[in-house]
């Protein structure tokens, strides 16, 4: 047997013409790419879905906490005078006044939420637009955590609190996707 396989012409197979050869790989290659492409084009879908909804959900937790923001303000004075006559102060004294208005100044997070309303609007504008956002995604999700982390630290209500607690939680999910988003960005493109 180890005999007839040394014959010359046993063991040769037939040859293929190289450019044959290399117009079926190139082929392949195309229809790989476009496979590759047509699953990032899915991904990148259904992130942005996902995206959309973590929008949705942080613009609901504003909407919810908005119309309290008079209410808490209104009742949290009631309580600073209060104390003041307690401890036997006048709370109309003109100094006592101003003190107060600065603390009011200070918890006030109206525009917390305000401009939580515009950075999601921008996140939804950049997401829609479509390309090469990540980078612009990312950044816009340290605005939205910089404003959760300052309208919880200005809090000075419960139900505030939670929503502000709830918007971190929102928002860290956003930029773990966004974080996927760029390493999609990454892939090789067809």
């Amino acid at each position: 047997m180890h005999e007839i396989l040394r014959w010359p012409g046993v063991l040769a197979e037939p040859t293929v013409d190289p450019g044959t050869l290399a117009g079926r790989a190139l082929a392949l290659v195309d229809e790989a790419l476009g496979e590759l492409a047509a699953a990032r084009a899915r991904e990148g879908a259904k992130l942005a879905a996902i995206l959309s909804a973590r929008c949705d959900d942080i613009a609901a937790q504003v909407t919810r906490v908005a119309p309290r923001i008079p209410a808490v303000h209104a009742a949290y004075t009631e309580k600073l005078n209060a104390r003041l006559r307690e401890a036997g102060l006048d709370p109309n004294e003109d100094r006592l006044k101003q003190e107060l208005a600065v603390f009011a100044t200070k918890v006030d997070v109206e525009e917390e939420l305000s401009r939580l309303v515009t950075h999601v609007a921008e996140f939804r504008r950049v997401l829609a637009a479509g390309g090469s956002a990540g980078k612009r995604l990312d950044f816009l999700a340290q605005e939205l955590h910089r404003e959760a982390n300052t309208l919880g630290s200005k809090s000075v209500d419960a139900e505030v609190s939670r929503a502000a607690l709830e918007l971190k939680v929102l928002i860290e999910q956003m930029r773990e996707q966004v974080q996927n988003l760029e390493a999609l960005g990454r892939a090789p493109r067809p």
